[in-house]
């Protein structure tokens, strides 16, 4: 019998084959599913012992890895053995920075109402309140963005209608799920005079992402995606989507 403890399974029923033995050898061991790659196992011992005549069908007992004179062997890899590495001489490479973390930076806002499943879409519609601008120049239209793309960035999506005003009884009044109770509050006449009038000046911004206003239709096209200006404009049309984080 040859001398096969310490190897490597398959290498060791080889050596067994080739010592001319032809009984088939029994392997004990190889946990609960039994032994399924032989060069993924090692022989912690064999039956009969090296150099013993063979009477009966050898007998390997196999582990992951096993103790050799008190020295655990490695257990087997099918990965190629790695060259000695060298010190290289070229200089670390700089790591990448680490991209910013998200951070509002626009104005302050309040979601007043939020309404479900508007336009075919069934997209949702968020009516925005927040403090007046100067609308001397555009540079508002950037403020409003910005409170659109944290809605999208808060929500994961870009498709969503926002009404963005600056009085909170317009939200209430033309919010779909508050219409009826503001009514109730402040009455039909109200509702009808003081509101439109309001609106003039408070009704500032409306974005329409993943809607076709044209076909009436869900939409990806980026035709389907814009920001309709009130304020200082006659009602403006500006084709924009927010960027959405991954």
């Amino acid at each position: 019998m040859p001398d096969v403890t310490g190897k490597r399974l398959d290498v060791a029923i080889s050596d067994v084959e080739r010592a001319g033995i032809n009984d088939e050898v029994e392997v004990l061991g190889g946990g609960m599913f039994g032994v399924v790659d032989e060069s993924n196992w090692t022989v912690c011992s064999q039956e009969p012992k090296n150099g013993v005549e063979v009477s009966i069908a050898p007998r390997l007992t196999v582990e992951r890895s096993c103790e050799m004179d008190g020295t655990p062997t490695a257990e087997p890899s099918d990965e190629p053995a790695q060259a000695p590495s060298q010190e290289s001489t070229q200089e670390p490479e700089a790591s990448q920075p680490e991209p910013e973390a998200y951070s509002y930076k626009g104005p302050q806002y309040e979601i007043v109402s939020v309404d479900s499943n508007q336009t075919p879409a069934g997209l949702h519609q968020y009516w925005v309140y927040t403090s007046g601008f100067d609308y001397s120049t555009d540079s508002y239209k950037d403020q409003i963005k910005m409170i659109i793309a944290d809605i999208a960035h808060t929500e994961r999506t870009d498709k969503f209608l926002a009404e963005v005003v600056t009085d909170k009884e317009i939200a209430e009044a033309e919010s779909p799920s508050t219409t009826q109770s503001f009514i109730e509050e402040h009455g039909d006449e109200y509702f009808l005079t003081a509101i439109p009038e309001k609106e003039k000046t408070g009704w500032v911004a409306s974005y329409t992402g993943g809607f076709d206003r044209n076909t009436g239709e869900p939409s990806d096209s980026t035709e389907a995606f814009e920001v309709i200006w009130f304020i200082a404009t006659d009602a403006e049309i500006e084709k924009w989507k927010p960027q959405v984080a991954g």
